[in-house]
């Protein structure tokens, strides 16, 4: 365990070169790009039509409610999408650099042959496949978090936004079908 602690602390400065060569396209040691072009999203596609929608909010309201609908489809595609593929992505292209060193690639328990229960070395595995394990737990909890951040971001929109009626419309009367 030691071990692999040490292994882990070692390999943490490449781990972080990974990272930043990841968002690098073409692989010419431009790891920025990737920061570039994630900002680049982020202002033009989220940030400036959540700030159109701001400010149109009960004036032209047509213009608030489709700047509203395309930073929420910029925010969802981010959560929905990009994120947890360029997960699956690192993991697999990294997986010589990880698997082993940050992530351990095995779990067991080792029984040495001086105990009563086995008569030579013995390791019981109990996820023979742990790198994959985790790899994929962390994408079913990025998936997790994404429907719930959905669900809470919508119910406090809807909460916070309530819709009158429009002049001169009627509500109708409930008591269902005449």
């Amino acid at each position: 365990m030691l071990q692999w602690f040490a292994e882990f602390f070692a390999t943490l400065p490449e781990v972080f070169r990974a990272v930043y060569e990841f968002g690098d396209p073409d692989n010419i040691g431009r790891g920025y790009v990737g920061g570039a072009i994630t900002l680049l999203w982020i202002g033009p596609m989220f940030a400036l039509p959540l700030w159109v929608a701001k400010i149109t909010y009960g004036k032209r309201e047509w213009v608030s409610a489709s700047m509203g609908v395309l930073a929420a489809t910029s925010l969802m595609w981010w959560i929905h999408g990009v994120l947890p593929h360029a997960w699956i992505q690192f993991t697999s292209s990294n997986s010589n650099l990880l698997e082993g060193t940050i992530i351990p690639e095995t779990v067991g328990i080792d029984i040495p042959a001086e105990s009563a229960l086995v008569t030579e070395d013995y390791r019981l595995d109990i996820a023979s496949n742990f790198y994959e394990v985790v790899t994929e737990s962390v994408l079913t909890g990025l998936m997790l978090g994404g429907i719930a951040v959905t669900i809470w971001l919508g119910l406090r929109i809807q909460r916070k936004l309530p819709k009158t009626l429009a002049s001169g419309e009627v509500k109708p009367e409930a008591g269902g079908y005449k």
